[in-house]
């Protein structure tokens, strides 16, 4: 039965991120199935540690809902990652957030040379017209760069798993 709480979020974690990968959508019902698993679980395996799990998810949510306000992250990630920091609990938050930042970071460099790649212009406009949008308001690039997080995530959150 403990293995089968397991499969089943990480499973529906990597259905997650393949959305978010091909749309930049979490879909809301995923995330829901995917608290209901985890709730599920740490009733069933760890009642005794529930507050630790609460304050991880509390601290997961407030972290990225801060980060959303900025436009840094979409409203489905802060989603995510409150329930992956409800699953994780407070004790492994930090080590797990470490592996999804670097995870994100590879991906987003990634993103980045795939979009210069395809943009077709040079790097040094590319670096010119940043600096100009950042400088003025009314300047308004035509193509954005969207990174999904999800799949960074499912990523650190596999990596950490096996290293840790």
């Amino acid at each position: 039965m403990y293995s089968t709480f397991i499969f089943a979020f990480w499973g529906l974690l990597l259905a997650i991120g393949v959305s978010d990968a091909q749309r930049h959508r979490i879909p809301n019902k995923m995330v829901l199935l995917l608290l209901i698993i985890t709730i599920c679980h740490i009733f069933l395996y760890g009642i005794e540690q529930w507050m630790d799990h609460l304050l991880g998810g509390l601290l997961a949510f407030i972290v990225s809902l801060l980060f959303y306000w900025k436009r840094a992250m979409a409203a489905g990630d802060v989603k995510l990652l409150f329930v992956v920091g409800l699953w994780l609990g407070m004790d492994k938050l930090a080590g797990a957030s470490a592996c999804i930042i670097l995870a994100g970071g590879v991906i987003g460099c990634f993103y980045l040379v795939q979009f210069l790649a395809l943009s077709g212009i040079s790097w040094q406009h590319n670096i010119k017209s940043y600096y100009y949008q950042r400088v003025s308001f009314k300047f308004q690039h035509q193509t954005r760069l969207v990174i999904p997080f999800a799949p960074a995530v499912v990523i650190g959150l596999a990596s950490y798993n096996y290293f840790y």
